[in-house]
């Protein structure tokens, strides 16, 4: 995330009124805080099938904080776009760029993987030659080169990484496509075509029964939700920065992604409705939440400028690192909580607010321990 994602980016001062070259807004980092809460409690509190219809309101809700991750994308286009336009000109664009990508998303998630090799005896790990697809960043092409493959033992979770490949890949190929093409407009034109093939591209492979996993997490498939990001970056840049229709499609595409929820008979992201044009509804409707906080005056920017907010969105990166491997230790954990206090809802909101802090305690450590010393490097690829 930056990163899943997407504390990737770099911040500075944000000015009082938002331009189209500041590479920082406390709103985005809110925007973050709401992805990662929600990418959070779709894993630790939905799923359920209990009776109690309290329980089941709250996981048919936080089964839709997958959404969260679509979020993620379209910020990472929105950021990553308007620095590689800004910066088309300068000097060593290149390794600049990518020394301070590596600075920013390596070492922790190398470092979490490096500390899991070195735990193998301890946690009874099976690595298997795959398993080199999570480290090479191709974590997403797991359940299409080798969807037999297991995690190395039960106490480790990998495939949350599947979004940070996606990402990762995206960073490789865009920033070529941006230089290569400095026209603002021209490079407008491709990501709308870019935006309406893969939506074609997911229709042909969901009428040919594709696993809707794989449809999920390939970049091919996913790709408009970080190129709609990369569209608004675009346009902020025009003359009508700040009269886009938001006002209509923004509850346009909230009524259309609800609709297709209905439909679908489920918040989940499985069904042929979803995993089609559901996808593209919801690139469109991160657009309008981006470009709301970017206003800085709409009152989602408002929402999303809570301090709250922007504290867990500072830290979104290592949550999401962090929560997926938390998963498999404390999910175990739930039942006995709800039996401790007998009471599913009471017990199982005991329990979330325990992982979470849990989950935050060692982000914001990791952060300042590790992660802050090594993003001071960035400096030098100013």
């Amino acid at each position: 995330m930056s990163s899943i994602p997407s504390p990737l980016l770099e911040t500075q001062q944000a000015p009082e009124r938002p331009k189209a070259q500041a590479k920082h807004y406390p709103a985005l980092d809110g925007l973050r805080g709401i992805a990662i809460l929600a990418v959070f409690f779709s894993h630790f509190g939905g799923g359920h099938s209990i009776a109690n219809p309290l329980v089941h309101a709250w996981s048919v809700i936080a089964d839709a904080g997958w959404m969260g991750v679509d979020l993620f994308f379209c910020l990472s286009g929105f950021l990553i776009t308007g620095i590689l336009v800004d910066t088309s000109k300068a000097a060593h664009r290149v390794k600049n760029f990518y020394a301070r990508r590596a600075l920013r998303i390596f070492p922790l998630f190398y470092g979490v993987l490096v500390i899991f090799l070195l735990l193998t005896p301890v946690l009874h790990l099976h690595w298997q030659r795959a398993h080199l697809l999570y480290f090479l960043y191709l974590g997403n092409m797991v359940p299409l080169i080798a969807p037999t493959l297991f995690s190395p033992g039960p106490r480790m979770g990998l495939t949350h990484l599947w979004s940070l490949a996606v990402e990762e890949q995206f960073y490789m190929l865009w920033p070529f496509v941006v230089w290569i093409m400095p026209n603002r407009r021209k490079l407008m034109h491709l990501s709308v075509v870019i935006v309406i093939a893969v939506l074609f591209l997911r229709l042909a492979l969901v009428l040919h029964h594709v696993d809707p996993f794989i449809i999920y997490s390939l970049l091919f498939t996913r790709a408009d939700s970080m190129i709609c990001g990369a569209i608004l970056a675009l346009l902020v840049r025009g003359p009508s920065a700040r009269a886009l229709p938001v006002h209509l499609v923004l509850p346009l595409s909230a009524l259309c992604t609800l609709a297709l929820f209905l439909a679908s008979h489920s918040s989940l992201h499985e069904s042929p409705l979803m995993s089609s044009i559901g996808y593209s509804v919801i690139a469109i409707l991160s657009s309008c939440l981006v470009y709301c906080a970017w206003l800085g005056e709409h009152w989602i920017a408002r929402i999303a400028n809570h301090s709250v907010l922007r504290f867990f969105g500072r830290y979104s990166y290592g949550l999401y690192i962090y929560h997926g491997f938390l998963i498999a230790f404390l999910l175990p954990w739930i039942v006995p909580f709800q039996r401790a206090f007998n009471s599913p809802s009471v017990g199982g909101a005991i329990f979330l607010m325990v992982a979470l802090g849990l989950t935050v305690t060692l982000a914001v450590l990791s952060y300042h321990l590790f992660e802050a010393p090594l993003l001071g490097l960035k400096k030098r690829f100013a």
